[in-house]
Protein backbone atom coordinates (compact mmCIF):
# COMPACT_ATOMS: atom_id res chain seq x y z
CA UNK A 1 0.00 0.00 0.00
CA UNK A 2 2.77 2.35 1.43
CA UNK A 3 4.47 1.46 -2.67
CA UNK A 4 0.93 2.18 -3.85
CA UNK A 5 0.84 5.58 -2.53
CA UNK A 6 4.59 6.29 -3.18
CA UNK A 7 4.21 5.47 -6.96
CA UNK A 8 0.83 7.59 -7.16
CA UNK A 9 2.49 10.34 -5.26
CA UNK A 10 5.63 10.01 -7.54
CA UNK A 11 3.04 10.25 -11.14
CA UNK A 12 1.19 13.21 -9.76
CA UNK A 13 4.34 15.65 -9.16
CA UNK A 14 6.26 14.57 -12.66
CA UNK A 15 2.34 15.08 -14.45
CA UNK A 16 2.52 18.52 -12.67
CA UNK A 17 6.06 19.15 -13.40
CA UNK A 18 5.51 18.43 -16.61
CA UNK A 19 2.14 20.28 -16.63
CA UNK A 20 4.04 23.57 -15.34
CA UNK A 21 7.02 23.32 -17.82
CA UNK A 22 4.80 22.89 -20.81
CA UNK A 23 2.99 26.00 -20.38
CA UNK A 24 4.29 29.28 -22.20
CA UNK A 25 4.65 32.53 -20.61
CA UNK A 26 2.28 35.40 -22.25
CA UNK A 27 3.96 37.87 -24.49
CA UNK A 28 5.27 41.10 -22.36
CA UNK A 29 2.11 43.65 -22.53
CA UNK A 30 3.51 47.11 -24.10
CA UNK A 31 4.14 49.73 -21.04
CA UNK A 32 1.89 52.19 -20.42
CA UNK A 33 4.56 54.89 -20.45
CA UNK A 34 7.60 55.80 -22.50
CA UNK A 35 9.35 57.32 -25.23
CA UNK A 36 8.54 56.75 -28.55
CA UNK A 37 10.20 57.87 -32.20
CA UNK A 38 9.02 57.49 -35.56
CA UNK A 39 7.34 59.40 -38.58
CA UNK A 40 4.97 59.78 -41.02
CA UNK A 41 4.52 60.10 -44.92
CA UNK A 42 1.53 61.45 -47.14
CA UNK A 43 1.15 61.99 -51.21
CA UNK A 44 -1.87 63.32 -52.87
CA UNK A 45 -2.62 64.19 -56.58
CA UNK A 46 -5.39 66.03 -58.07
CA UNK A 47 -6.11 66.50 -61.58
CA UNK A 48 -8.44 69.95 -62.00
CA UNK A 49 -9.36 71.28 -65.41
CA UNK A 50 -6.52 69.10 -66.64
CA UNK A 51 -3.96 70.25 -64.75
CA UNK A 52 -1.91 68.41 -62.17
CA UNK A 53 -1.12 69.26 -58.64
CA UNK A 54 1.06 66.79 -56.23
CA UNK A 55 1.65 67.40 -52.81
CA UNK A 56 4.34 65.14 -50.14
CA UNK A 57 5.05 65.43 -46.36
CA UNK A 58 7.62 63.60 -44.86
CA UNK A 59 8.18 64.13 -41.02
CA UNK A 60 9.75 62.80 -38.11
CA UNK A 61 8.13 62.44 -34.89
CA UNK A 62 8.64 62.25 -30.98
CA UNK A 63 6.71 61.89 -28.17
CA UNK A 64 6.32 60.50 -24.38
CA UNK A 65 3.47 58.39 -23.38
CA UNK A 66 2.55 59.39 -19.74
CA UNK A 67 -0.04 56.64 -19.23
CA UNK A 68 -2.59 54.98 -21.61
CA UNK A 69 -4.15 57.72 -22.17
CA UNK A 70 -2.16 61.00 -22.77
CA UNK A 71 0.80 61.52 -24.71
CA UNK A 72 2.61 64.59 -25.77
CA UNK A 73 4.71 65.12 -28.87
CA UNK A 74 6.11 66.94 -31.65
CA UNK A 75 6.61 66.27 -34.96
CA UNK A 76 8.73 68.44 -37.74
CA UNK A 77 8.98 68.09 -41.42
CA UNK A 78 9.38 69.14 -45.00
CA UNK A 79 6.52 68.95 -47.47
CA UNK A 80 6.45 70.23 -51.36
CA UNK A 81 3.82 71.31 -53.93
CA UNK A 82 4.35 70.73 -57.25
CA UNK A 83 1.13 72.29 -59.35
CA UNK A 84 0.62 72.89 -63.21
CA UNK A 85 0.23 76.11 -64.81
CA UNK A 86 -1.50 76.42 -68.28
CA UNK A 87 1.44 77.11 -69.48
CA UNK A 88 3.35 74.17 -69.26
CA UNK A 89 5.14 75.22 -66.66
CA UNK A 90 5.28 73.99 -63.13
CA UNK A 91 5.43 75.63 -60.16
CA UNK A 92 7.24 74.36 -56.77
CA UNK A 93 6.78 75.58 -52.89
CA UNK A 94 8.64 74.01 -50.59
CA UNK A 95 7.13 74.03 -46.77
CA UNK A 96 8.86 73.52 -43.72
CA UNK A 97 6.06 72.39 -40.72
CA UNK A 98 6.74 71.99 -36.98
CA UNK A 99 3.94 70.51 -34.92
CA UNK A 100 3.65 69.56 -31.12
CA UNK A 101 0.30 68.53 -29.67
CA UNK A 102 -1.18 66.81 -26.90
CA UNK A 103 -3.04 63.28 -27.39
CA UNK A 104 -5.49 61.64 -25.75
CA UNK A 105 -6.29 57.64 -26.57
CA UNK A 106 -10.17 57.45 -25.63
CA UNK A 107 -10.69 53.90 -27.14
CA UNK A 108 -7.77 51.32 -26.05
CA UNK A 109 -8.64 47.76 -27.48
CA UNK A 110 -5.63 45.23 -27.47
CA UNK A 111 -3.90 45.98 -30.08
CA UNK A 112 -5.56 48.77 -31.58
CA UNK A 113 -6.13 52.76 -30.52
CA UNK A 114 -8.11 55.97 -31.46
CA UNK A 115 -7.13 59.50 -30.59
CA UNK A 116 -6.78 62.70 -30.87
CA UNK A 117 -4.05 65.14 -31.29
CA UNK A 118 -4.66 68.63 -30.49
CA UNK A 119 -1.98 71.23 -31.33
CA UNK A 120 -0.88 73.94 -33.20
CA UNK A 121 1.16 73.61 -36.36
CA UNK A 122 3.54 76.48 -38.27
CA UNK A 123 4.44 76.52 -41.71
CA UNK A 124 7.54 78.19 -43.26
CA UNK A 125 9.42 78.24 -46.48
CA UNK A 126 7.48 79.30 -50.15
CA UNK A 127 4.03 79.35 -47.82
CA UNK A 128 4.01 80.80 -44.55
CA UNK A 129 0.90 79.42 -42.33
CA UNK A 130 -0.72 78.50 -38.93
CA UNK A 131 -3.22 75.97 -37.62
CA UNK A 132 -4.66 74.99 -34.17
CA UNK A 133 -7.26 72.59 -34.05
CA UNK A 134 -7.53 68.67 -33.31
CA UNK A 135 -6.69 65.55 -35.94
CA UNK A 136 -8.07 62.40 -35.52
CA UNK A 137 -5.76 59.27 -35.61
CA UNK A 138 -5.69 55.74 -35.63
CA UNK A 139 -2.71 53.09 -34.18
CA UNK A 140 -1.78 49.59 -34.64
CA UNK A 141 0.54 47.69 -32.50
CA UNK A 142 2.13 45.38 -34.23
CA UNK A 143 4.90 44.05 -31.67
CA UNK A 144 5.82 45.34 -28.14
CA UNK A 145 8.03 47.99 -29.81
CA UNK A 146 6.37 48.74 -33.19
CA UNK A 147 3.34 50.09 -33.73
CA UNK A 148 1.77 51.73 -37.27
CA UNK A 149 -0.28 54.57 -36.98
CA UNK A 150 -2.27 56.84 -39.54
CA UNK A 151 -4.40 60.34 -39.66
CA UNK A 152 -6.86 61.29 -41.50
CA UNK A 153 -9.01 64.76 -41.47
CA UNK A 154 -8.88 67.95 -39.25
CA UNK A 155 -10.97 69.84 -37.32
CA UNK A 156 -9.97 73.93 -36.22
CA UNK A 157 -8.77 76.97 -37.71
CA UNK A 158 -6.15 77.11 -41.06
CA UNK A 159 -4.65 80.19 -42.02
CA UNK A 160 -2.45 79.78 -45.87
CA UNK A 161 -1.17 76.08 -44.03
CA UNK A 162 0.61 73.44 -46.10
CA UNK A 163 -1.96 71.00 -47.89
CA UNK A 164 -4.87 72.85 -47.10
CA UNK A 165 -4.64 75.02 -50.59
CA UNK A 166 -2.20 76.96 -52.27
CA UNK A 167 -4.34 80.13 -52.65
CA UNK A 168 -3.97 81.43 -49.35
CA UNK A 169 -6.80 80.19 -48.09
CA UNK A 170 -8.50 80.79 -44.07
CA UNK A 171 -11.45 79.19 -42.23
CA UNK A 172 -12.41 77.14 -39.81
CA UNK A 173 -14.12 73.94 -40.18
CA UNK A 174 -14.15 70.14 -40.74
CA UNK A 175 -11.86 69.04 -43.16
CA UNK A 176 -12.03 64.81 -43.47
CA UNK A 177 -10.63 64.26 -47.23
CA UNK A 178 -8.59 62.07 -48.21
CA UNK A 179 -6.03 64.46 -48.91
CA UNK A 180 -5.15 64.48 -45.17
CA UNK A 181 -4.56 60.92 -45.18
CA UNK A 182 -0.81 60.15 -43.67
CA UNK A 183 0.89 56.74 -42.71
CA UNK A 184 3.81 56.40 -39.87
CA UNK A 185 5.61 53.53 -38.53
CA UNK A 186 6.56 54.33 -34.86
CA UNK A 187 9.23 52.47 -32.48
CA UNK A 188 8.58 52.45 -28.35
CA UNK A 189 11.42 51.90 -25.59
Amino acid sequence: MKKLLALSLAAAMLLAAGTVSAQEKPAPAPKDKGWWVGGELGFWHTNEDNLGTNSFVLSAETGYDFNKRWAIGVSIGYGLIAAETGFGDIERANIFVFNPYARWKYCNTGRVSLFLDGGIGVAGGDMDGFKIGIQPGLAVRVSKHVRFQAHLGFLGYCTNYFNDGVDGSEGFGLKFSSSDLKFGFYYTF
